[in-house]
């Protein structure tokens, strides 16, 4: 298994522990929307907030795993990437869906932190008898667009470069 995959793994059974060490600390009614300042403006009940947490878990995993097989599955002609003709030529085309797999396993990757983390933080607020959003919040967010920015430039970068 790749390092993405183990990645994704991995931040798959951190969830899982949230929601076992989570679920019974947490009240019934939870702070699940934030407005400026970290001040909720939204609730919802513990059973909803945790479905969500694993929907949103699988519409990412979805999204990751999915679109490389849906790539695999399009007519060439629609895909639009730089370079098309090389990269979807007959004797390069298994290898850029391969790198394509690659890129969205990564794609998952970090968007699954950005869950768990965000999630995390939600958790944490909640346990007050006030709840507020963390300053990490923003750290989070910041580092969820470097990180973002970082995998749009290397996709970018592997199908700009011509052999």
């Amino acid at each position: 298994m790749e390092i993405s995959g183990l990645a994704q793994l991995g931040l798959l059974m951190f969830a899982a522990l949230q929601t076992i060490y989570y679920y019974n600390k947490l009240p019934d009614r939870i702070a699940s929307h934030f407005a400026g300042g970290g001040v909720p403006n939204g609730w919802s009940t513990k059973p909803s907030l945790f479905l969500t947490y694993w929907m949103i878990i699988a519409l990412v995993l979805a999204i990751s795993l999915g679109i490389p097989a849906l790539i695999g599955k399009l007519p060439r002609r629609i895909i639009n990437i730089p370079n098309r003709d090389y990269w979807l030529s007959d004797e390069r085309y298994p290898e850029t869906i391969s790198v394509f797999r690659a890129q969205f396993r990564w794609f998952g990757v970090i968007l699954l932190s950005l869950q768990v983390a965000v999630f995390q933080i939600v958790f944490q607020a909640n346990l007050s008898t006030t709840p507020v959003l963390s300053g990490w919040f923003v750290v989070v967010l910041a580092g969820f667009a470097i990180a973002l920015l970082a995998w749009i430039i290397k996709f970018r970068t592997t199908f700009s470069k011509i052999d």
